[in-house]
């Protein structure tokens, strides 16, 4: 079973800053997992939120800053004081470092107010331009966006997120042209995950922080745990 680092090693270093995905790449994991939104300057940047709010020290939509303003924030001192100086990293910096390693990309889009064939687009072309199609899974709540992605390129995988289990999920993944589901863990999502997978739908939880629950995915053949603790998961299956 895979163990893919959720945001970067995010219990313990602010999330989707190269400090996270550095600190992440020192234990054996197989992915590192991120999320993507678009600069005023239609840039593909490394942050969860529509906002710079939560993990910087500015205020505003992320839309509405160019990459060079986003780089005048903190993006490190919200965690811890020590992290002081983190920036919001483009995609393009993430690209660059993680071509030192051979783990997969796990790329969350976020959803755009204006232009989604654009973004999906701008992003692609990065991917392409660092050639890590082959190992890069492209997922996202907004499920049209996966068809886009096709639509740009058919060789990309793909995955759908949910929240909760979705009603004939491997029709479904079909429809929106996913190739796997990234569904948030718990008991009553876990006892669709042997099903899914026999019927060819690999199955990526996440949410996945506490060892029982890491072994119960395992037990189901989940494909992969998208974590927030990478260092505890590995020492629980990997340094065995």
């Amino acid at each position: 079973m895979k163990i893919i680092a959720h945001r970067g090693n995010k219990r313990y270093t602010p999330e989707n800053t190269m400090a996270s995905f550095i600190s992440a790449s020192t234990y054996p994991i197989d992915g590192i997992e991120f999320d993507l939104q678009w600069t005023k300057d239609k840039i593909p940047v490394v942050i969860h939120d529509p906002t710079i709010d939560r993990t910087t020290n500015g205020r505003g939509p992320v839309r509405e800053f160019t990459l060079k303003e986003l780089k005048q924030f903190d993006a490190g001192s919200f965690f811890q004081e020590q992290f002081r100086g983190e920036k919001i990293p483009s995609f393009t910096e993430v690209l660059e470092w993680a071509a030192n390693f051979t783990f997969d990309l796990h790329v969350e889009l976020k959803q755009q107010t204006a232009l989604p064939e654009h973004f999906v687009k701008s992003c692609l072309n990065e991917i392409k331009k660092y050639k890590v199609a082959h190992r890069t899974i492209i997922s996202s709540f907004h499920h049209s966006y996966l068809s886009e992605v096709k639509r740009q390129n058919p060789d990309i995988q793909t995955a759908f997120l949910t929240k909760v289990p979705v009603f004939r999920a491997v029709s479904y993944a079909k429809k929106v042209k996913a190739d796997a589901i990234h569904i948030r863990h718990n008991f009553q999502a876990s006892r669709y995950y042997r099903k899914w997978t026999k019927k060819g739908l690999p199955v990526r939880a996440y949410n996945v922080h506490r060892e029982r629950d890491a072994k119960r995915c395992a037990r189901l053949n989940a494909d992969g745990i998208i974590t927030n603790d990478p260092r505890l998961m590995t020492e629980l299956l990997k340094n065995k």
